[in-house]
């Protein structure tokens, strides 16, 4: 089993993530997009639009071919869009508004704010070939709810990994939105859930924390692994989730490094 990596930037409300994957995202959001302003101009997808030289998708119904074609197959090529209510404010847009669009576009990173009041957006979505995730959320709690889910599901399959044909299968809730607000004291640095160490003790499936920073590919593989800094583990038999904090290992973590 792959290990989530999670950073959130509550400043900007920009999510970078790995694991978490465009299924999750486009099955469990709440605000679904009904236009989609794709930005990168050589997408061989939608149609052009004169205003932004970018291509555009209109209506739910193509928002959703597009989307399960990014699901069917991979092409090499990055992903990245931003949704819009209105067609027409397109052509609203000022010089300097259009800038900012195509400047976020370019370099993933906002000049001011990354949501645009004539479009209304409430994403800007970024994916690379290697499924690694940038995603602007006007509500954060969208993402809390597309991770409350993948890691209940991920919990579930591995509860009923050794089910014997005479029981019944193992249902896991999500995890309760207060209990995700807790872990943000590690989920903005920039955390990893160990599920390659998962395990089960005392009536619970436990899944281990570690801080990395933005080196998560380095996270279970380095010689010297980072501080665990906490939990997060659901009690199967009252079927409640916990997450401690290990005070320690956040001491262990934020001190200097001795030279």
């Amino acid at each position: 089993m792959e290990n989530i990596y999670v950073h959130i930037d509550s400043t900007s409300n920009a999510v970078t993530s790995r694991g978490i994957t465009h299924t999750d995202f486009s099955d469990n959001i709440v605000h679904y997009p009904h236009n989609l302003l794709l930005l990168d101009p050589h997408d061989p997808n939608g149609q052009y639009e004169k205003r932004t030289g970018l291509k555009v998708i209109e209506g739910k119904e193509a928002v959703e071919l597009y989307f399960n074609e990014l699901r069917r197959k991979r092409s090499g090529r990055e992903t990245k869009w931003l949704d819009f209510t209105d067609p027409g404010m397109l052509a609203e847009l000022t010089p300097l508004e259009l800038s900012e669009i195509l400047y976020l576009g370019h370099t993933k990173t906002q000049l001011h704010s990354p949501f645009f009041y004539k479009l209304q957006n409430n994403f800007v979505y970024f994916e690379n070939a290697r499924t690694f995730m940038r995603i602007y959320y006007r509500y954060l709690d969208e993402f809390y709810r597309i991770m409350a889910i993948k890691v209940a599901q991920i919990v579930e399959d591995k509860l009923n990994e050794r089910k014997s044909f005479f029981r019944r299968p193992r249902k896991v809730a999500p995890i309760d939105n207060r209990i995700l607000r807790e872990m943000e004291i590690v989920l903005t640095e920039g955390a990893v859930l160990a599920f390659r160490e998962y395990e089960e003790k005392d009536r619970q499936a436990v899944i281990p924390l570690y801080i990395v920073e933005d080196r998560w590919w380095k996270s279970m593989q380095s010689y010297q692994k980072p501080p665990k800094v906490g939990e997060l583990a659901y009690n199967y038999a009252s079927q409640t989730w916990y997450f401690a904090l290990d005070e320690n290992g956040m001491e262990q973590w934020s001190a200097p490094i001795e030279q």
